[in-house]
């Protein structure tokens, strides 16, 4: 059963929305919430969420996009789909590598939205919406492999920092005092990064992101 939290400022948009998720019965609940702070207090209260759908042009201090970045640090069990009236192509990247796993046009059908929702929730990542040109985004950013490289193993941005520090040849103490974090943080990211790399050392994670360009030596 999945759980889904709404994250939209537009009383009739969410209205809609709810009236078509509650057509598949594999949805669960559907929640939703029209500001940023309220997101976060929700998940908080309820880490049983699954998916957040997240509009970039909130009527808030934060946008969709920054807050996309805030719900990958913060609560990485939560999958984040945007769904957006924008079709351009550097909206897209940014949701990517913010982490969300789909970017749907506002304009799709409910039920490719409930659809998206489904395939999200099942694990599947970097889907476009029906009515944008999937073929041409891909093209721009020169091709699947390298759009998923933008979206590198779904480390978060902190992950990102972390792994490129270490990679600079940062102890665990400097990247503590550089981050402002404890030293037993930096240990529980690298633990992280070595798990969403399925590699046993840091040492071989580093290797492989330099490599495949995700940080520089």
């Amino acid at each position: 059963m999945i759980n889904v939290l709404l994250i939209e400022d537009s009383t009739v948009f969410v209205m809609g929305l709810k009236l078509a998720l509650g057509t598949d019965p594999a949805i669960s609940t559907v929640h939703a919430v029209t500001t940023p702070g309220a997101a976060v207090a929700f998940l908080n209260a309820h880490p049983e969420t699954d998916i957040a759908v997240v509009d970039i042009t909130l009527e808030a201090d934060t946008d969709g996009l920054t807050l996309l970045g805030m719900l990958q640090e913060t609560f990485p069990a939560v999958k984040t789909l945007v769904l957006s009236h924008y079709k351009t192509p550097a909206y897209i990247l940014k949701a990517i590598t913010s982490g969300a796993s789909a970017y749907l046009a506002k304009d799709s059908t409910p039920e490719f939205i409930v659809k998206a929702i489904a395939d999200v929730a099942s694990g599947k990542s970097l889907f476009f919406g029906e009515t944008i040109d999937s073929g041409r985004i891909l093209r721009i950013f020169g091709g699947q492999e390298n759009l998923e490289a933008r979206k590198p193993r779904g480390l978060t941005a902190r992950e990102l920092e972390v792994l490129q520090l270490t990679a600079s040849g940062y102890s665990n103490l400097q990247i503590a005092s550089a981050l402002e974090i404890s030293v037993n943080t930096v240990d529980s990211y690298k633990e992280r990064i070595k798990g969403k790399f399925g590699l046993d050392s840091l040492v071989e994670c580093v290797v492989y992101a330099v490599k495949n360009g995700i940080v520089s030596v």
